[in-house]
């Protein structure tokens, strides 16, 4: 029996016995009408879906989207290790290279838009926008030139996850995308939502006032708040992408005694602490993941705090040697910590769970 079939196998057991349980999402959809579930959207989940060709399923034991644009950056820098695909490795070595100069940090998005652009031009359909584009390309944000572009793009006329995601009645959304695409899809539900930006790194004086953290701001969910927790592009100095990032951002979290204007605000950190978490697009084994992940420890009360959901994404089967005893380890690791993992595709969560609100909404009427 291949690798592939014993993986499915062992996942298929282990979603049902300790992964999320049987009539998971009844829990849910209550706390859905109240407006105490935040969905956290990681980077990857946005990008994975513009880069893959006509919305199909990368393969499993194939390296995710993710790293395949992780290791094409990797080579075009010139990166003399094996890890190619390790995004927080790779841009160490970049900021290192670069002196750690803070623009740095968003030279991969621009990696990320010319490589946009470039596949663009060889889509007959697209290519005289992408000519057009190509000039603009340092004053444009990925999110613009995305849509410009019209990605991501759909098979077979499939709904756009995040726009789903944006129809709920749901006052806060948190991101570890630097990129607005969120906010880009609660726009296009009707809903204007407002930026916040996690100013980890110290406050830098020309943010805009509409960044700045308002203590009187009450999201609401036509105004919902969207919280950028790893930075927002706009702001290279507020962008984690670095090994050594990531530990600033934990350091600078537990350092931060200030109760009365902490960086991350108390009404956020009350949130976080008492609502249902849906982590969405992560990779377990990710710094993003795992650093964000202790990061909402900080504010979780097992007394107090309802369990929260992880939804994986992608797929971990050519790293894991024993399949069934390192997804039976998982399930236990994150069942302590009150969550529950659902070893499923994100987008197939997403439309489930917006199938069975709509259901439920019209239940309720």
């Amino acid at each position: 029996m291949g690798i592939n079939k014993r993986f499915a196998e062992a996942r298929a057991k282990l979603s049902q016995e300790s992964g999320a349980k049987p009539g998971v999402l009844d829990d849910i959809l209550p706390r859905i009408n109240q407006g105490i579930v935040i969905p956290i959207v990681s980077n990857s989940f946005r990008v994975e879906q513009i880069f893959r060709e006509g919305g199909e399923t990368l393969e499993e034991g194939l390296p995710s989207i993710n790293e395949q644009l992780t290791a094409e950056w990797a080579n075009f820098i010139e990166y003399p290790m094996q890890d190619k695909e390790n995004l927080a490795r790779v841009a160490q070595y970049f900021l290192v290279e670069q002196k750690d100069d803070p623009h740095a940090r968003t030279k991969y998005i621009e990696f990320l838009k010319t490589v946009l652009l470039t596949l663009a031009k060889d889509d007959p359909n697209y290519a005289d926008i992408a000519e057009r584009l190509m000039p603009r390309i340092h004053e444009m944000r990925f999110s613009e030139i995305a849509n410009q572009l019209d990605y991501p793009r759909f098979a077979d006329g499939g709904e756009d996850p995040l726009r789903l995601l944006a129809r709920l009645p749901l006052p806060i959304y948190v991101t570890t995308s630097q990129s607005d695409f969120l906010e880009r899809a609660l726009e296009a539900e009707g809903k204007k939502p407002r930026t916040q930006i996690c100013f980890w790194s110290g406050e830098i004086s020309s943010a805009s006032p509409e960044h700045r953290t308002d203590l009187d701001y009450l999201p609401t969910v036509t105004n919902p708040l969207v919280y950028h927790l790893y930075g927002l592009e706009d702001y290279p100095q507020t962008m984690v992408m670095s090994e050594d990032d990531y530990l600033n951002f934990l350091i600078a979290m537990v350092e931060d005694t200030n109760t009365l204007n902490p960086v991350v605000p108390l009404s956020l950190r009350r949130a976080l602490g008492e609502s249902h978490l849906l982590l969405l697009g992560y990779h377990l084994r990710d710094w993003d993941f795992r650093v964000m992940f202790r990061f909402l420890l900080k504010f979780r009360r097992d007394e107090f705090s309802p369990r929260g959901m992880v939804i994986q994404l992608k797929k971990d089967d050519r790293r894991i040697e024993n399949e069934e005893r390192s997804l039976d380890y998982l399930g236990r690791y994150f069942d302590r910590r009150k969550f529950d993992v659902e070893w499923n595709d994100s987008e197939a969560f997403i439309q489930k769970l917006w199938n069975d609100w709509n259901t439920y909404r019209q239940g309720q009427a």
